[in-house]
C-alpha cells in the first residue's frame, strides 16, 4: 500500500503535468498551425517548465524519476519527435521558421534531461547510466 508521501508526491506531479502539458502541447500546435515560431517556443518553454517542476517536487519529496514516470517521459518525447518529423517530411506546411523552432524546442527539452542527470549523477554517474564498462558489449 502507498504511503501517505507517495501518494501526495504523485498528486503534486500529476497536477504539475495536469497543467504544464495540455497547456504547452496547444501552444506548440497553435504555433506550427498559425506560423507563429514564438508561441510555438512558448509551448515548449511551458513543458520544460513542467520537466522543472517535477524536478522540484521529487527534491521536496527526496525521490527520483519513477520507472513510470522515465516510461511515460520517453515515450511521449519520442512520439512528439515523432509526429514532427513525418509532419516535416510529409508535407505538413512548415517553413523554415518552424522547422527551427521545433528543432529548439526539442533540442531544449534534451538538454533539461541532460542537464538534469548530469546534476543528479554527477558527470561520471550520468554517463555510467548509459555505458556499463565490461557489460553485455565486453569480449568473450
Amino acid at each position: 500500500m502507498a504511503t501517505v508521501l507517495a501518494t501526495e508526491k504523485r498528486l503534486a506531479v500529476t497536477t504539475c503535468w495536469a497543467l504544464c502539458a495540455p497547456g504547452g502541447l496547444c501552444l506548440i500546435v497553435s504555433g506550427f498551425d498559425a506560423g507563429l515560431p514564438a508561441v510555438t517556443l512558448a509551448g515548449f518553454g511551458v513543458l520544460v517548465l513542467g520537466f522543472i517542476a517535477h524536478v522540484v517536487i521529487n527534491a521536496v519529496f527526496r525521490t527520483g524519476f519513477a520507472p513510470g514516470e522515465l516510461a511515460t517521459g520517453f515515450v511521449a518525447f519520442g512520439v512528439g519527435l515523432t509526429v514532427f518529423i513525418l509532419a516535416s517530411l510529409l508535407g505538413h506546411r512548415l517553413d523554415v521558421a518552424d522547422l527551427a523552432a521545433g528543432i529548439a524546442g526539442f533540442a531544449a527539452l534534451v538538454a533539461c534531461f541532460l542537464v538534469y542527470t548530469v546534476t543528479r549523477f554527477g558527470l561520471k554517474g550520468a554517463f555510467s547510466q548509459f555505458h556499463h564498462p565490461g557489460g553485455r558489449h565486453g569480449a568473450g
